[in-house]
């Protein structure tokens, strides 16, 4: 096969990152891809027989021309079997129009749940995103999508495929002692993980409910893990609660495996997810979960079984929930056990395997 794809990432011109690594990975399955990646510079980098990369789509109108003339010049050039985009943005209206100019399926890639009304009601940009999906979504000649969640929020026939979660290191990790020693003084801990962008993640939902966990819970800590726009904001309201002490901002951490083996509890508060990866590695490392009912929530955690899922934004709902699990600790292991014991099962599905999926998820766009 030979596919055209649009991607927003520019972590795809960096050597040795994992979007290099996984594009590289598609190229050498599908048969071929070029891929135009939104950056500030122009021109072709070669990355391999397989794989060619076009940094040329910057921020802006210009940005979006250029990639329109790029992808012009590119459709003249080859006859591609397939246009992937990634997103319903202005990359995927790009898209849209060169397949129908050329006579070329188009695949919409779905890696968020645009379709929830907590995405569209973030901001204007999510709201526009939105309406352009309302758009794309019924055009397109193929979607795949990331979770069971967001087919059925369709009114239109999608293939889902899970982004691939390589567990085997956080079922293998080790406890690092000294992440042990650095938290011994606290009897119950709580971690999150996630980029700091409020409108999507709600961390300041698990700072609020701190306020109260601690009246029952002194010393209970709550970690998150990340960075993002919003850490400033975290930071301030930290301070403002006076709870320097009980929640802890840290940094993206390339141990994370061995660090999740020395909390009690994983956190996830998000008012929409396409699918999120962060919870099943913590089912791997063996934490139980308290999630919203956003991305796998239903599909992978299921709650009584193997973790906890309340409704989204409830925070008097994630505070009984928590402290429930804290209150029971034969509860919170038993979960633990199933959590741990659900991601074992998809232990066997490998690398290569889901590249095949990938690759026929693409094929059903041409027949």
């Amino acid at each position: 096969m030979n596919v055209l794809m649009f991607s927003q990432d520019a972590e795809a011109l960096r050597e040795g990152s994992a979007t290099y690594g996984r594009l590289k990975a598609y190229a050498e399955t599908i048969g071929t891809l070029h891929v135009i990646v939104r950056a500030q510079s122009a021109g072709r980098m070669i990355v391999s027989d397989w794989l060619f990369l076009y940094p040329a789509a910057p921020a802006g109108l210009l940005g979006y021309i250029r990639a329109w003339h790029v992808g012009r010049m590119l459709c003249k050039k080859y006859r591609f079997d397939v246009i992937s985009v990634q997103a319903p943005d202005i990359s995927g209206v790009i898209g849209f129009f060169l397949s129908r100019r050329f006579r070329v399926p188009l695949q919409l890639q779905l890696h968020t749940d645009y379709m929830s009304p907590y995405y569209r009601r973030a901001g204007w940009k999510e709201r526009m995103q939105y309406m352009l999906g309302r758009l794309l979504i019924p055009r397109a000649d193929c979607i795949r999508a990331v979770s069971e969640r967001i087919c059925r929020s369709l009114a239109r026939p999608a293939a889902a495929l899970p982004i691939y979660t390589d567990v085997r290191p956080f079922l293998d990790a080790k406890t690092d002692q000294e992440t042990e020693r650095r938290f011994a003084g606290f009897s119950f801990k709580m971690v999150a993980v996630g980029r700091f962008v409020e409108h999507e993640k709600n961390f300041l939902m698990l700072m609020d409910m701190m306020r109260g966990f601690i009246a029952i819970c002194p010393d209970a800590v709550l970690v998150i893990v990340g960075d993002g726009p919003d850490r400033y904001h975290y930071v301030r309201r930290i301070a403002k609660y006076g709870l320097e002490k009980n929640i802890i901002i840290e940094p993206w951490r390339d141990d994370l495996p061995s660090f999740l083996k020395s909390f009690d509890l994983f956190l996830l508060s998000s008012n929409y997810e396409g699918w999120s990866r962060a919870v099943v590695e913590a089912m791997a490392a063996g934490l139980p979960v308290v999630m919203t009912d956003v991305g796998l929530a239903g599909e992978v955690v299921k709650t009584q079984e193997n973790g906890m899922v309340v409704p989204v934004g409830d925070a008097v709902a994630m505070f009984e929930a928590v402290r429930d699990l804290w209150a029971h600790p034969l509860k919170r292991m038993k979960l633990a056990d199933a959590a741990r014991a659900t991601v074992q099962e998809k232990k066997a599905e490998t690398y290569e395997h889901y590249l095949t999926l990938y690759k026929s998820a693409l094929v059903r766009c041409t027949v």
